[in-house]
């Protein structure tokens, strides 16, 4: 049986996608994940894939702590007896790298963003100039890829002149775990109108904010997902006086998200047009509201319009005019909006967005490449 090494420094316990992936493959590969430590208590402990956490000196200055980290994941790659590296974004690209070079097997680049166009964020500022060139450098040992759209793959695959095949963040078929609580009974007889995901940049926090001025006062936003700017939604909501209309509330293990949105009225998916990466995503959001059968108010990107308007399941905005936000809430929650969205979302998430079909094109995929045979443009979406 083959072995591939998958690395990753995103928190493992949280990813779906890699662990989805890796579930996938060890029914025909032997899989092991590296994956940096985080300080929290393990959540996930699989039983057919290994995961090993790689501990890292932790220095006083975050980004040498970036740097400690890879160094870290950059050593157990070396030491980890593997056929193929399977690389999780450019910093997961950057630990692999070495090792696959200097043992001589098969690289493969799993990029979840636009890297070489990404937004510079506040933790990475001063490193973002780096990530083009380090790309370029890092791609020409890189035999092959996967990406999260067809709009991605498109872009990696015209920049560095190799196949790149699309690969859906689309959450299980199988049933979800129940919800940790209800989110209908912590506000009865409230629209819900749900932001899920990290609290982060570029996420259009601040404009779904000021869009509740414009709403009811029966309305509520709620946020499923804490972060680093969660004291400044905090401060926002009481600055305009709507602290009984914005709740933020923690993350829940990836397992119980869909049980536990499925209660809410609308879901939002309003990504800034912050970098091209940004603007060619397709967020786990959306199909984690799918598959939970909420309506969905997304940016009028290219992805969001082809998920969210071919399927008829919700509306595109402007995600910068806060105005016009509001203005798509009320229409949307109006009573024969609701029933249209809800029909069309009834079972779309087992027909069409679910992780068998995308466990497919990856098994395809890794099929192709051990038969070296190519012709990876031919795993269709």
């Amino acid at each position: 049986m083959k072995k591939i090494c998958m690395i990753t420094t995103s928190d493992i316990d949280y990813d779906n996608r890699i662990l989805n992936e890796a579930e996938s493959l060890s029914r025909k590969y032997q899989v092991v994940i590296l994956a940096r430590q985080y300080s929290h208590g393990i959540i996930v402990k699989p039983k057919i894939f290994q995961i090993k956490r790689i501990d890292f000196k932790h220095l006083p200055i975050y980004k040498l702590n970036i740097f400690s980290s890879l160094f870290a994941l950059m050593k157990a790659a070396w030491q980890t007896e593997t056929d193929i590296y399977h690389a999780h974004d450019l910093d997961g690209l950057l630990c692999a790298m070495p090792a696959a070079l200097l043992h001589r097997k098969t690289l493969i680049y799993d990029s979840h963003e636009v890297w070489s166009e990404i937004f510079p964020f506040s933790n990475l500022g001063a490193l973002r100039w780096l990530f083009k060139p380090l790309e370029k450098f890092l791609m020409f040992k890189v035999k092959t890829g996967l990406t999260v759209n067809q709009v991605i793959a498109n872009f990696l695959s015209k920049k560095y002149h190799k196949e790149f095949i699309a690969i859906y963040n689309t959450p299980k078929k199988d049933i979800q775990a129940k919800a940790p609580f209800s989110l209908r009974k912590k506000f009865p007889r409230k629209k819900i109108i749900l932001q899920l995901g990290i609290v982060d940049e570029g996420r259009g926090l601040e404009q779904m904010i000021k869009a509740v001025k414009f709403l009811p006062q029966n309305y509520l936003v709620v946020f499923l997902g804490r972060g680093k700017l969660e004291n400044q939604i905090k401060k926002m909501a009481e600055d305009l006086k709507l602290e009984k209309q914005v709740y933020v509330l923690p993350r829940v293990a990836p397992d119980e998200v869909v049980s536990t949105i499925k209660e809410v009225d609308l879901g939002l998916a309003l990504t800034q047009k912050i970098s091209l990466s940004y603007y060619y995503s397709s967020p786990n959001k959306l199909f984690q509201y799918i598959a939970a059968e909420v309506p969905i108010l997304g940016s009028n990107f290219p992805e969001y319009k082809k998920i969210i308007l071919q399927n008829n399941i919700g509306e595109v905005v402007n995600p910068a005019n806060s105005k016009l936000i509001a203005q798509k809430i009320i229409k949307m929650l109006k009573p024969t909006a609701q029933k249209k969205y809800r029909r069309n979302l009834a079972g779309l998430s087992q027909a069409k967005y679910n992780w068998t079909i995308e466990e497919e094109k990856l098994l395809k995929f890794y099929r192709l490449l051990d038969s070296n045979r190519g012709n990876f443009t031919k795993v269709k979406l």
